[in-house]
């Protein structure tokens, strides 16, 4: 005898227009069905609206323009300085991607980033933008630049590819680059998936010298017991730390202990969404060291990350 869990979930469309075809009546109910399916609370019904359409629309447009964005290099892979919390010394910098569209202009990742995670593309995105900072490093290489190494995100979708270690090592070679200067974000709720594979994976990562780093620290509720046993250079916090360490009781007790935590653990910190002055000093005084944040920088281009580091290091060395 099995037990069964039997959930009941019905979309809803009024219809208004009795000249409308039964299957367009069909669709729009199927639709609004699936927002339950979506739905975190887990609701049973749902009433069909337009804005529905309107995403599905969006999407396949998103979908249908992605192979060729990518050909015709609309992607933009900015850099955003990661920097020493009490001297603001350039230390590294994260790449993040930016699609300019010739038509509507720069669309946010909020927009393309979590359609790509669905049907796969993400994948092929993130290659690209491997491949730009690896020749970003180069380039610092032949112009005999001081390096700092560059973050990269890694998805839990490229940690399904067995031959991603293989694929980086490439990738290196192509480029001439030392691997510590190559880091892999990884965000927490990557390991929380099927946590003893992804340890497998990114250990393999790991042993061809690539600087791992946890991403988004403390969104995932992570054991902290698992965490001792994951391949990991630097724990990542995220900015809801920074942001609502000020605002809750309790709070700045957390931060603390994550901060020391890391430092327990022989992990670097980063700490990500500084905004003011004030966070980053508080930051400092806990243990952490780097962040990155408007504080410093928004992403900007290769160019004006350029820039940047030269203004950085005259700054120290005044």
């Amino acid at each position: 005898r099995a037990d069964y869990e039997l959930r009941i979930i019905i979309g809803i469309y009024p219809i208004e227009d009795n000249s409308m075809a039964v299957e367009s009546i069909y669709s729009k109910a199927v639709l609004a069905s699936k927002k339950c399916k979506e739905s975190a609370t887990g609701g049973y019904f749902a009433f069909y609206d337009e804005s529905m359409s309107e995403t599905i629309v969006k999407n396949q447009r998103i979908t249908n323009q992605m192979n060729v964005a990518l050909k015709e290099n609309q992607f933009e892979v900015v850099l955003q300085p990661k920097c020493h919390l009490q001297t603001g010394k350039l230390i590294g910098a994260e790449a993040l991607v930016r699609w300019k569209h010739p038509e509507n202009g720069y669309l946010p990742p909020s927009e393309f980033i979590p359609v790509f995670e669905k049907n796969g593309f993400i994948s092929k995105l993130d290659e690209y933008v491997w491949d730009k900072a690896c020749g970003y490093i180069r380039s610092w290489i032949d112009s005999g630049l001081d390096l700092v190494p560059v973050s990269v995100n890694v998805s839990r979708y490229d940690l399904r590819n067995q031959s991603l270690p293989s694929k980086f090592a490439q990738m290196l070679d192509k480029y001439g680059i030392p691997a510590k200067y190559l880091h892999l974000e990884i965000t927490e709720s990557a390991y929380m998936e099927d946590a003893r594979v992804i340890i497998k994976e990114v250990q393999r990562l790991k042993d061809i010298g690539l600087h791992i780093e946890m991403d988004d620290f403390g969104t995932a509720y992570s054991s902290l017991n698992m965490l001792n046993e994951m391949p990991i250079d630097t724990l990542k916090l995220d900015m809801s730390f920074i942001r609502n360490y000020e605002k809750s009781p309790g709070k700045d007790v957390i931060l603390s202990f994550v901060v020391k935590l890391a430092n327990a653990l022989n992990l670097g910190c980063i700490a990500e969404g500084i905004e003011t002055k004030e966070q980053a000093a508080y930051l400092f005084s806990l243990g952490c060291s780097t962040g990155q944040g408007y504080y410093f920088s928004k992403p900007i281009s290769k160019q004006d990350f350029d820039i940047f580091a030269v203004q950085s290091a005259a700054v120290i060395s005044a």
